[in-house]
């Protein structure tokens, strides 16, 4: 059985992959924040307590994924935070110059680049089959060519999203050939903090996970498009 973990995993998009890799006969091993015990597990699911900005939440992540599996053919890093969630509703603490906060705009760098890779980091050593997949959850932000520019300057996230989307390309560099790499934008997604979304979580996460499937090895370390396409930076 090919087994799966996604970070972020009780809400929005990560739970629309959790949905979807059910559907597909995953195991999947899904990663919150939250107390775990207020969350109901069910066939082929495992919530796991995973705070991604700290090393020992997840270093006990892996423990306990490591005693259920030997191996991971999915690693999915959706956990993130944007410019309403990190700031507690002031947004102009990351996104405008005269209001610009530093320590949330570190945060927003802890969270959604540094995190990623050190979750990488931990958990390579279940990531030992053939064809194993890491997709890092990118955004449109993080492109020159933005498609949904709203006027806001979004320093914070913006550039914690370009840098991993560097990282994500660096990591093709470094990573064993049976694990691939990418950093997506999901779409306009439907979620808690985007009400005003197109897209429905678990529609995206198919068509993300669809790049998995029509794998081209030239799309190693690079910033897709959630339908495949590369997305310009």
């Amino acid at each position: 059985m090919k087994t799966a973990f996604v970070t972020g995993a009780n809400r929005g998009l990560g739970k629309g992959f959790v949905e979807y890799l059910l559907s597909q006969g995953y195991q999947v091993f899904a990663g919150v924040k939250t107390n775990i015990s207020k969350l109901n597990s069910q066939q082929n699911l495992v919530y796991v307590e995973c705070d991604v900005s700290k090393d020992d939440s997840i270093d006990s992540a892996v423990s306990v994924i490591a005693s259920q599996t030997d191996h991971i053919d999915l690693l999915i890093n959706n956990a993130g935070v944007n410019k309403d969630s990190v700031a507690d509703g002031h947004k102009e603490k990351v996104c405008i110059l005269p209001n610009l906060d530093r320590k949330l705009l570190l945060n927003m760098f802890d969270v959604n680049t540094v995190s990623p890779i050190i979750i990488i980091k931990k958990f390579l050593k279940l990531l030992k089959e053939n064809d194993c997949f890491i997709i890092n959850i990118s955004s449109c932000r993080a492109s020159f060519n933005d498609e949904y520019e709203n006027g806001y300057p979004n320093y914070g996230y913006a550039s914690s999203k370009y840098a991993l989307n560097m990282m994500t390309f660096r990591l093709s560099k470094e990573l064993p050939n049976n694990v691939k790499v990418f950093s997506v934008h999901p779409g306009n997604v439907k979620t808690d903090m985007n009400q005003s979304g197109e897209q429905s979580p678990y529609e995206q996460a198919r068509n993300i996970i669809n790049i998995t499937k029509n794998w081209n090895s030239k799309l190693n370390g690079r910033f897709l498009n959630w339908n495949g396409e590369e997305y310009p930076l």
